[in-house]
């Protein structure tokens, strides 16, 4: 496997890998924008956008000259898709014919706004049926209540597809201003992974960007209202059709540090996280036979420069029990063995194994890369290297003060503690 990375002209960057024996290419346009991206700071003064913004303009963005890039791409043998996430959106396709027809239509619909009245009224109901398909799961709403809960203004209180009344009311003004704000060629990073000569491909892409100046003297920047340290609710409760009880015990962190810093700190929170809520703790047994823990269970955190959190989360009769064993945990905050955390390094290792031969997994994950400005292969060398005191550090380090706790309990039923 090679690679060649290379900032083009116009500011696009270009991370292209190189894998022979492989039959399959796969090629990603990413942006430096997603759900979080609620108000920027532009050479024009402040603006705001409606919520669901990006996530609306990834539906409408595979349309080229009236016409529907998905059938076009198919007629040259790929697939294609796209995605938004809180920070970046991205299209992508795969195919295991000559990459470079499908590649530059890629380049060309991504960097091409196409949206009319007409387009835009009808994928309203399209997303408001999304949002609707997500409202009515008990998890995802589970989730999303507690992100309500714990931000009173930092925009994960907000849905990745908006509000409704955001969705029903989005226009294609509202779409363009988002485009032409952040969609310039210097905030697009080009993935790709094929066997065919990257020399040729890089090739092809400095050509086809060419055509595709940077028109950005000054970058626009995201800003984010001042966010309370306190959370917003400290419970929420929600009946919904389902069978047993949900909750989430979330924990709000004051942001710090660098991205680097912040790497570091989310690894060695999601290790202990992992190394409590598997059987790899000694008392997980217990609260399997105490049905506590059910099928539906887990724990995660995130720690960025922007926000920090942690969640607990399960399918249980037993709520009012699993929310005394996470209050107990974070008081106590046991720590690893030694044979525990090695076992995770190197699960964790291993997934990074894994990830070289996920064609969308890897091209994700360079592309988050890119954005941060931390190799890929800098962040493996991290968790390569991690330590117990590490993640004892980082543990011990947490302040639990805030804390929120969401149930969804079954409708007209008692909920059973």
């Amino acid at each position: 496997m090679n690679r060649i990375e290379k900032t083009l002209p116009n500011g696009t960057r270009v991370v292209l890998i190189r894998k022979p024996g492989f039959s399959r290419s796969l090629f990603l346009a990413g942006f430096g924008t997603g759900g979080l991206y609620l108000q920027g700071n532009t050479a024009e003064g402040r603006r705001r956008f409606r919520s669901g913004a990006a996530h609306f303009l990834e539906h409408q963005m595979f349309r080229l000259n009236g016409r529907d890039v998905t059938d076009d791409m198919a007629a040259m043998q790929a697939g294609t898709n796209a995605y938004t996430a809180f920070e970046e959106t991205a299209y992508y396709f795969s195919t295991t014919a000559d990459p470079l027809p499908p590649l530059g239509l890629l380049l060309d619909f991504v960097q091409t706004l196409d949206i009319t009245e007409a387009s835009v009224e009808k994928e309203k109901g399209i997303i408001l049926s999304e949002y609707d398909m997500y409202d009515q799961n008990p998890e995802s709403r589970l989730l999303q209540e507690t992100m309500n809960s714990l931000y009173h203004v930092y925009p994960l209180n907000t849905d990745i597809l908006g509000t409704p009344q955001d969705i029903r009311d989005m226009s294609t003004e509202d779409l363009a201003v988002f485009y032409h704000t952040w969609y310039d060629p210097a905030r697009m990073v080009v993935i790709g992974i094929t066997p065919h000569p990257l020399d040729k491909v890089l090739a092809f892409i400095e050509d086809r960007e060419a055509g595709y100046p940077g028109s950005k003297e000054t970058a626009p920047v995201p800003v984010f209202d001042p966010e309370p340290e306190s959370v917003h609710r400290s419970s929420f409760t929600l009946p919904m059709d389902v069978a047993a009880p949900y909750v989430c015990i979330g924990f709000k962190f004051k942001p710090a540090g660098d991205v680097r810093e912040n790497m570091k700190r989310d690894l060695a929170v999601n290790f202990w996280i992992d190394g409590m809520f598997s059987p790899l703790n000694p008392a997980f047994q217990d609260w399997i036979d105490q049905r506590i823990l059910t099928q539906v269970y887990s724990g995660e955190g995130e720690f960025s420069d922007k926000d920090a959190y942690m969640l607990f989360y399960a399918q249980t009769e037993k709520t009012d029990k699993f929310r005394d064993l996470v209050m107990d945990l974070v008081k106590r905050r046991p720590m690893l063995s030694e044979k525990t955390f090695e076992i995770l390094r190197r699960q964790n290792l291993a997934r990074s194994l894994r990830l070289q031969d996920s064609f969308q997994g890897l091209a994700q994950k360079e592309l988050e890369a890119v954005l941060d400005d931390v190799p890929l292969t800098e962040q493996t060398e991290m968790a390569r290297n991690i330590t117990l005191t590490d993640v004892e550090q980082a543990v011990r380090e947490l302040n639990f003060e805030n804390c929120t706790v969401t149930l969804i309990t079954p409708q007209n039923e008692a909920l059973q503690g």
